[in-house]
């Protein structure tokens, strides 16, 4: 098994094996996805507004999309690489789509509008979803449910990787697989569906 990234998307034995659920083969494989992706998405947004950091975004839905299309994958002749670059194609002309929507504000442009306080029931509502997310975490493996609380804080992969001991790719895997299990988990429960739901219907008429 090939650990050059350069060649490692060219490696049929590599992408067999993480097909197969290999860790260190998987590791290996989206490592060499993320460099190459990475740099294929700063050559062509580094003409944006902020398109270092879009082009880190979009890097990881690759890596995501990947993980994602990677035990769909059927090798036809084509190098796993021309997967990768559809995908990566996609990402891209979605998120300059994105720019050519979004009209450009500054900071000192954009409304001061302070969070309104909530009310008692409110805070009721707020506490009994909180109850409810946590136990669904718990029904996850603890690695992916901690995986899944240290990102609701806001850290990074790599903040998490090392409290952890696990590398970045190896959290946004665990991070990516343990928010599909949970979406799974609410779609099977009619309370959460209509919780989150309400939620989420809430959250963006606000």
């Amino acid at each position: 098994m090939t650990t050059d990234l350069k060649q490692a998307l060219a490696d049929r034995d590599l992408v067999a094996r993480a097909q197969a659920g290999e860790t260190i083969a998987e590791h290996v494989l989206i490592k060499a996805v993320r460099v190459t992706v990475h740099r294929y998405c700063r050559s062509r947004l580094a003409t944006y507004s902020g398109g270092a950091e879009v082009a880190e975004d979009v890097t990881q839905e690759v890596c995501l999309a990947v993980v994602d299309a990677l035990p769909r994958y059927q090798d036809q002749g084509a190098p796993f690489a021309a997967l990768v670059y559809a995908i990566a194609s996609n990402k891209v002309a979605d998120a300059q789509r994105r720019y050519a929507r979004t009209p450009f504000h500054t900071v000192e442009e954009l409304p001061e509008r302070p969070e309104p306080a909530l009310d008692p029931e409110q805070q009721a509502v707020a506490r009994d979803d909180v109850a409810a997310a946590l136990a669904l975490l718990e029904q996850l493996p603890p690695k992916m449910a901690q995986a899944i609380r240290l990102k609701a804080e806001g850290r990074s992969a790599d903040e998490v990787g090392e409290l952890m001991g696990m590398t970045a790719n190896a959290v946004r895997v665990a991070q990516h697989r343990g928010l599909a299990r949970l979406r799974e988990l609410v779609a099977a429960s009619e309370d959460h569906r209509e919780r989150f739901a309400d939620r989420s219907a809430a959250h963006a008429a606000a």
